[in-house]
C-alpha cells in the first residue's frame, strides 16, 4: 500500500510539472508573434517617414518654380499649381509651348510690350507726338521703336513664331476755312497760291489724310526685321484713291524699298496740322536701298542709292534721262536730349531730244543739317537748313516744278541754286495740351534764266493748339500763313485756319 502511495504522488508531481509547462510554451509563442509585429510597424514606419521626406522635398521644389516662375505666368495658374502640389506632393507638369513662340501675356490683359517680346530696343530720343505722325514710317538704326510709340503697342504674335504684326493708322478729318485760298484745297502748300481770279471765304471738309498701316516685325539671326507699309487718301487730289507712303523692309541696318529718301529727317519735323509743312525741309519719297553702320554710341552713318529722277521744264520732244542712281551719305547722332543729322546727295542729272539733237548732262548736289532739342518736359526746339544747285526734287515746296535745272539757249543745262530751312518751338502747357509755332522760308536762284512766273521765294508759318486727352485721340485748330513771290517780282499771300479731329487705331 506504501508503493502504491508513492507512486501516486510521483504521478500527481509529473501532472502538476506538465500543468505549469504548458502555459510557459504558449507564453513563448505570443511573445515572438509580437515581436514580428513590432518589427513589421517599425519598418511601416520608417517607409513613412521616408515617403514624408520626398513629398516635402518635392514641395519645396514646386514653390520654388513658382517664385521663380516668369511674369507672364497668371495668379490662377499659381494658385492651381500650389493645389495640386498641396495636395498631390508633386509638381504640375508645365504645359507644351514652342521654344520660339512669343510669350503670351497674362489673362486679361493687354499683348505685352512688342519691344520687349522682339528684342527691339527704343529710340533713345525723348518721347513725342505729332499729329500728323510723319515718325511712325521712318527707318531706324537697328529697326528701333520710334519714340511716339518706345512699346511697340499692339502688336500680336502668331502661334509658333518669332513674328508679330499690326494694324495700325489712323481717322483723321479737317475742317478748312480759306479767308484767301492757298490753291490746295486739303494741303497749305504755298506754290500754289493763285495769282489771278483768286478766291475768297472758302470752306472745305476732307478725310484724305486718314491714313491705313501695315507692319511686320520678328527677330532674326541678321537683325531685327521689320516690313512696313502706308498709305493715305490724297490719291491725285481730286478723289479719295490710295496714295502709297511706304512700302519697305529692313533686316538689322540693310533697307531696302519705298519711303523717305535716307535725306530726309523725319524726327526734325514739326507737329502742324496740315500735312504739307514748310517748304525749307527736305522732303521726298522714293525707291532706294541702304546700309547703315554703327560708328559709335548713338552714332550711325548711312550710305544709300536711291531713284535718279531729273526734275527739269522740257519741250514735248525732250526727256529726262538718268545715268546713276542718286548717291546719299547721312551722319546722325541720337541723345536722350535730341539728335543732330548732318547729309548730303550727289546726283547726274540731264535730258536728251527725241530726234537726236539737243542733250546735256550734269552733276547736282545738296547739303542739309537738321536736329532736335527737347530742354525739359514742356519745351522743344527743332530746325533744318538745306544749301543746293540742281537738287529741287528733294525739297518740299518745289519738287516737282522742274527746277532743278534751266536750259540755257544752246541746250546746255545751268543748275538752280536751292536754300532755305525752318523752325519750330513746341511748349507742352500740361501733359494734354500743347501748342507749337513754325516758321519758314525757301528761295531760289537761276541767273535770269526761268521765266517771270516762276518760283522764286515761298515764306510758311503755323501757331496751332492741340489737345490729346487720351493718348488715342486728338483735336486742334491752327492758323497758317503762306507768302509766294516770282521771278518777276510779284507776290501774293494766302492764310488759313484749320480744325482737326484725329482718332488713332492703336496708342
Amino acid at each position: 500500500m506504501a508503493h502504491s502511495s508513492g507512486r501516486s504522488l510521483a504521478l500527481a508531481c509529473a501532472a502538476a510539472s506538465a500543468a505549469v509547462a504548458l502555459p510557459a510554451k504558449a507564453q513563448d509563442s505570443d511573445v515572438a508573434a509580437l515581436r514580428g509585429e513590432v518589427a513589421d510597424l517599425k519598418a511601416t514606419v520608417d517607409a513613412l517617414k521616408a515617403e514624408i521626406a520626398a513629398m516635402k522635398q518635392d514641395r519645396n521644389a514646386g514653390a520654388a518654380q513658382i517664385a521663380e516662375a516668369p511674369p507672364t505666368t497668371s495668379a490662377t495658374d499659381q494658385g492651381a499649381g500650389a493645389i495640386h502640389i498641396a495636395e498631390t506632393g508633386r509638381t504640375p507638369p508645365a504645359p507644351p509651348q514652342t521654344p520660339e513662340a512669343p510669350r503670351s501675356a497674362p489673362s486679361g490683359a493687354r499683348v505685352a510690350s512688342g519691344a520687349s517680346s522682339l528684342g527691339v530696343m527704343p529710340s533713345p530720343l525723348p518721347g513725342r507726338e505729332t499729329i500728323g505722325d510723319r515718325i511712325t514710317g521712318a527707318s531706324r538704326p537697328d529697326n528701333e521703336s520710334p519714340p511716339n510709340d518706345p512699346e511697340l503697342k499692339g502688336f500680336i504674335p502668331i502661334p509658333g513664331t518669332e513674328t508679330a504684326v499690326r494694324i495700325g493708322g489712323f481717322a483723321k478729318v479737317d475742317l478748312i476755312y480759306d479767308p484767301r485760298f492757298v490753291g490746295d484745297r486739303d494741303q497749305f502748300a504755298v506754290p500754289s497760291i493763285p495769282f489771278v481770279n483768286k478766291a475768297r471765304n472758302r470752306a472745305d471738309v476732307s478725310a484724305r489724310a486718314t491714313r491705313f498701316s501695315l507692319e511686320i516685325r520678328r527677330p532674326s539671326t541678321l537683325g531685327n526685321l521689320r516690313f512696313y507699309v502706308e498709305n493715305d487718301f490724297y490719291g491725285d487730289g481730286t478723289d479719295y484713291s490710295f496714295h502709297l507712303n511706304h512700302a519697305y523692309g529692313q533686316v538689322g541696318n540693310t533697307y531696302g524699298g519705298y519711303g523717305y529718301s535716307a535725306l530726309v529727317d523725319a524726327d526734325a519735323l514739326p507737329d502742324t496740322l496740315d500735312n504739307w509743312g514748310p517748304g525749307g525741309a527736305i522732303f521726298v519719297r522714293q525707291a532706294s536701298v541702304r546700309q547703315s553702320f554703327k560708328v559709335a554710341r548713338g552714332t550711325h552713318l548711312t550710305l544709300s542709292l536711291e531713284q535718279p529722277d531729273t526734275d527739269l521744264s522740257l519741250a514735248d520732244d525732250q526727256t529726262g534721262a538718268e545715268t546713276m542712281p542718286d548717291v546719299v551719305l547721312v551722319g546722325r547722332y541720337e541723345g536722350a536730349s535730341g539728335h543732330l543729322q548732318l547729309g548730303g546727295v550727289v546726283r547726274r542729272i540731264g535730258y536728251r531730244t527725241d530726234n537726236g539733237g539737243a542733250r546735256d548732262n550734269a552733276m547736282g548736289f545738296a547739303l542739309s543739317a537738321s536736329g532736335s532739342l527737347s530742354l525739359d518736359d514742356a519745351n522743344a526746339f527743332s530746325a533744318a537748313g538745306l544749301w543746293g544747285r540742281g537738287a529741287a526734287h528733294y525739297v518740299n515746296d518745289i519738287g516737282g516744278l522742274g527746277l532743278d535745272a534751266a536750259l540755257r539757249t544752246d541746250g546746255s543745262l545751268r543748275l538752280i541754286e536751292q536754300a532755305g530751312g525752318y523752325g519750330a518751338y513746341t511748349h507742352n502747357w500740361s501733359t494734354a495740351l500743347r501748342t507749337s509755332i513754325v516758321a519758314g522760308i525757301l528761295g531760289v536762284s537761276d541767273g535770269g534764266l526761268l521765266p517771270d512766273d516762276a518760283f522764286s521765294e515761298s515764306r510758311y508759318g503755323a501757331l496751332n493748339l492741340i489737345w490729346s486727352p487720351v493718348a488715342s485721340f486728338s483735336v486742334g485748330i491752327e492758323g497758317l500763313y503762306g507768302r509766294l513771290k516770282r521771278q518777276d517780282g510779284s507776290a501774293r499771300d494766302a492764310s488759313r485756319i484749320q480744325a482737326s479731329v484725329k482718332y488713332d487705331f492703336v496708342r
